[in-house]
């Protein structure tokens, strides 16, 4: 896991994100890296960039990959931003805000079965693959990130996510742009101003 004890580093080690991550976001669309398709982790987690976005009037978040067609994951109305991860076997991981109420939309394996959980009072939320290396995979991790009441939290699907973890308090930010691994290999933050 790249968050020791649940801990954010004492040290500031800044570098630029890796992968998908690099590119650019804004809370209409979203990149990740991820498998060759859905639910298909054989070329590991590194294989493509994936696109998360935000279509139609904010009623549909559609994915897509150079090799795989565009195809909606999510329904609903009033759907203003979304962030983008995969698990280890390549399920779909997305926290998304829909009529200001935050959602993550996540592979429950306890049911078998994508579900869908509401997070009342979270700002800004974020997800990310903490470490996509083949090497780290029975370590890595889905992070679930985001503000609430000003703080900085983070749940993890190994928890599947019940367990918040408090990682800075009164960060004095307005949101989260961004959680992914940076060239250090590093878990970095990337806060609003």
């Amino acid at each position: 896991m790249a968050l020791p004890d649940n801990t954010l580093s004492t040290q500031i080690d800044s570098a630029p994100f890796t992968g998908a991550a690099q590119l650019p976001v804004r809370s209409l669309i979203d990149y990740e890296s991820g498998g060759i398709a859905i639910q298909d982790p054989s070329e590991g987690l590194l294989y493509q960039t994936w696109r998360a976005r935000i279509l139609n009037d904010g009623t549909e978040i559609v994915l897509d990959a150079r090799e795989v067609p565009a195809f909606t994951a999510i329904t609903g109305s009033n759907i203003s931003e979304v962030s983008l991860a995969f698990d280890q076997n390549m399920h779909p991981v997305l926290a998304y805000v829909e009529a200001g109420l935050a959602k993550l939309y996540w592979y429950d394996t306890a049911q078998g079965m994508q579900v869908t959980d509401e997070w009342p009072g979270v700002v800004t939320p974020r997800v990310t693959m903490d470490d996509k290396r083949p090497l780290q995979s029975t370590k890595s991790d889905v992070i679930f990130a985001y503000l609430k009441s000003g703080n900085l939290y983070c749940r993890q699907q190994r928890d599947r996510y019940q367990t918040e973890y408090l990682l800075q308090e009164s960060v004095n930010r307005s949101g989260l742009i961004k959680v992914s691994m940076n060239r250090h290999f590093r878990l970095q933050f990337l806060l609003k101003p």
